[in-house]
């Protein structure tokens, strides 16, 4: 029997007290916790905390070695000796960690800050040294950037960004339409055409464009820039293309 009212706590002495010594006299083991948090996790098959769920290993190799392990639960504070006594030697080994300065396993912040430097570098090289995604890499050329970056995504704009979905030079990338001409008859459909010359477009670019130049910037852009400076702007004028025939 023993005693803890911290849930973490008592899943350690739960777990603690499952390495039952192999006796071949005595198979039947109960054990006994006031709290029912431990009782309900070890319940939960969806939990699976490092202490519960080596608990829940040590059960299950302690029952091939036909052992019964039961689990109770106890009323805390409630003059029932076993209980007591756990209580009172959990709180004397507290005492004891507290004395010890024992710093817990935990990442530091720092650390945590630098490993994440670490994988954004190493993404960084990866996409600058990829020869696919070129198109995509034109507007977002920084990992970094990309992350920072909060925006409005739809299916319109990962195609034109991207330059895959239903753009007609796409579909006739891969032979599935016989030209790759948009309906506005001015070139190919391509996200630059689409953002720059499209004629059935040329609304959208206009609101783009004025957007653009009442900040103060300049037309033409770069798709990084455009990305970089009027994401919102950019994402809002062409969140409702229809690429089959725009309007």
């Amino acid at each position: 029997m023993f005693k803890q009212s911290n849930p973490t706590n008592s899943n350690f002495e739960v777990t603690r007290r499952t390495n039952v010594p192999s006796k071949p006299h005595t198979r039947t083991v109960a054990i006994y916790t006031d709290s029912k948090v431990t009782l309900a996790s070890l319940r939960n098959s969806f939990i699976h905390s490092p202490l519960i769920e080596d608990t829940r290993n040590k059960v299950q190799q302690l029952t091939t070695q036909n052992w019964s392990i039961h689990f109770g639960w106890v009323k805390a504070h409630n003059g029932i000796e076993g209980n007591a006594l756990t209580d009172k030697l959990a709180k004397a080994a507290a005492e004891e960690d507290d004395e010890l300065n024992i710093v817990h396993n935990r990442i530091p912040i720092t650390t945590a800050t630098e490993l994440k430097k670490e994988g954004i570098t190493k993404w960084q090289t990866q996409w600058e040294s990829t020869d696919k995604g070129a198109l995509c890499r034109s507007f977002f050329p920084t990992a970094e950037q990309r992350l920072k970056l909060k925006m409005p995504i739809t299916s319109e704009f990962t195609t034109i960004a991207s330059g895959h979905g239903e753009k007609k030079s796409y579909l006739h990338r891969f032979k599935l339409i016989e030209n790759s001409m948009c309906p506005c008859d001015e070139g190919a459909q391509s996200s630059e055409h689409l953002i720059y010359d499209c004629k059935i477009l040329e609304f959208q670019t206009n609101i783009l464009k004025h957007q653009i130049k009442s900040s103060e910037g300049t037309w033409l852009t770069t798709n990084s820039h455009l990305i970089a400076k009027y994401s919102h702007a950019f994402s809002r004028s062409f969140k409702s293309v229809d690429f089959n025939k725009p309007q």
